[in-house]
């Protein structure tokens, strides 16, 4: 029996449940929210087969099968879904296509994932090894869940995340998020944008001493006010793994800085306004590609500019390095790294990429190679674990911006990718 209307009726069931990190309740430490995903996704597992555990609200897992340990890791907890939608926020098809926060980061790829292994089981294939699903409850901040999975439970020996890009990401750059103080313009009152350091800001305020000029630009307004200017820009979110696809507000209004009032926002501007990391001294590159910088908070708080950065940096240049090099930039009062994964990589060569690599051009049709990202997945808590999904490359990516959504074909693609990888990585008939 062909599951995929199951996996879309269950993806919607989830996509109904807000599961933004909430308010500490008795059954999770990141809300009732987040609780709810993780028992609905153990009430499906366990009503077919699967043995299930519910790891105190961090996380939960669903397992078939016998013998070394295979992984399937993605995680049911979002990043908010503040303004105007096409369609629910909360899940919805519309126009054949289904939105909602979650959608493809991550709850649809890994219920896609567990219906394939369902619709596998029905049809009397076995599996050759034990597959477990892993269910993170706060992969989108801080990842404290897999940290604690990682504590009390087994490590799987290899496995994949479906929290990434298609066709097999083999390498994942190291990522930093740095609290950075610099020096704030003395007629600077406020700056003030961002709510998460991996997502580009699309909103910001500030507040000048003295009488700046109007402005035309449709993302940008100037108000003076009693001696002050007001300003507030808009721009475009995207994941701060690719900040160079976004348009950040708060670079609009250190534009306008430094163009009217220039001095030290010139110098703040040419610091912080530019994704490769150059203005701080930060740039660097190898095979595995470029630094990126995204500049993700943003607040004053005294006679600091506080602002937070989230770095996905090459193998070539450590988070030490980094901070080394930040504290030495001018205006900078000092660096710390607040969060961090180092680089993780598989060979391209490893049976797990392309047996992998081998599904997904079997049901596309295409020959694409394994690459590279900025992104962090959870494929890096495994020595062979690799991201496997669910962004094609023709997809317009939605994830952490308005309107994250799918076409029901490429959903539909995504599910038959799925059901043929576990075929050929986890199952046998």
């Amino acid at each position: 029996m062909y599951r995929f209307n199951d996996a879309l009726d269950a993806t919607l069931r989830l996509l109904a449940t807000d599961s933004v990190q909430g308010t500490p309740c008795e059954d999770s430490p990141f809300g009732e929210g987040v609780a709810k995903c993780l028992r609905e996704v153990l009430r499906i597992a366990a009503d077919h087969g699967f043995k299930t555990c519910y790891g105190d609200g961090y996380y939960a897992w669903a397992e078939v099968g016998e013998g070394e340990l295979f992984g399937v890791l993605g995680h049911v907890d979002t990043v908010p879904y503040e303004g105007v939608w096409e369609a629910a926020p909360l899940g919805e098809i519309k126009d054949g296509r289904i939105y909602g926060r979650g959608v493809l980061d991550d709850k649809g790829p890994m219920i896609c994932c567990l219906y394939a292994a369902i619709q596998l089981l029905e049809e009397g294939y076995t599996p050759a090894r034990r597959l477990r699903f892993i269910f993170g409850g706060n992969e989108e901040t801080g990842w404290k869940c897999i940290e604690r999975y990682m504590q009390k439970e087994e490590r799987p020996v290899e496995g994949f995340s479906p929290d990434g890009d298609f066709p097999v990401i083999h390498c994942e750059r190291g990522v930093a998020q740095i609290s950075v103080k610099f020096a704030k313009p003395s007629s600077l009152i406020s700056l003030d944008g961002g709510v998460r350091a991996n997502i580009v800001i699309d909103e910001a305020t500030a507040v000048i001493e003295g009488s700046g000029a109007p402005v035309s630009d449709a993302k940008l307004t100037a108000e003076t006010k009693e001696g002050k200017t007001h300003l507030t820009a808009t721009g475009k979110p995207a994941h701060g793994s690719t900040p160079q696809e976004g348009d950040n507000a708060v670079w609009r209004i250190l534009g306008y800085a430094a163009e009217k009032f220039g001095g030290e926002y010139a110098q703040l501007y040419t610091s912080l306004c530019d994704y490769t990391g150059k203005g701080l001294g930060i740039d660097a590159a190898d095979e595995s590609g470029a630094l990126t910088c995204n500049v993700g908070i943003v607040h004053v708080v005294g006679d600091d500019l506080d602002v937070t950065l989230d770095v996905r940096h090459p193998a070539c240049i450590t988070r030490e390095e980094l901070t080394k090099r930040l504290r030495a930039a001018q205006g900078v009062k000092s660096a710390e790294v607040v969060h961090f994964h180092d680089p993780h990589c598989v060979d391209e060569d490893d049976p797990l990429v392309q047996r992998l690599l081998g599904a997904y051009n079997s049901v596309t049709g295409r020959d694409d190679k394994p690459f590279a990202i900025g992104g962090a997945t959870y494929a890096r808590a495994l020595e062979r674990g690799v991201a496997f999904g669910p962004m094609f490359p023709w997809q317009e990516s939605t994830i952490h911006q308005k309107n994250e959504n799918a076409t029901l074909e490429d959903f539909r693609l995504m599910y038959d990718v799925y059901l043929e990888a576990l075929k050929r990585t986890v199952f046998t008939k």
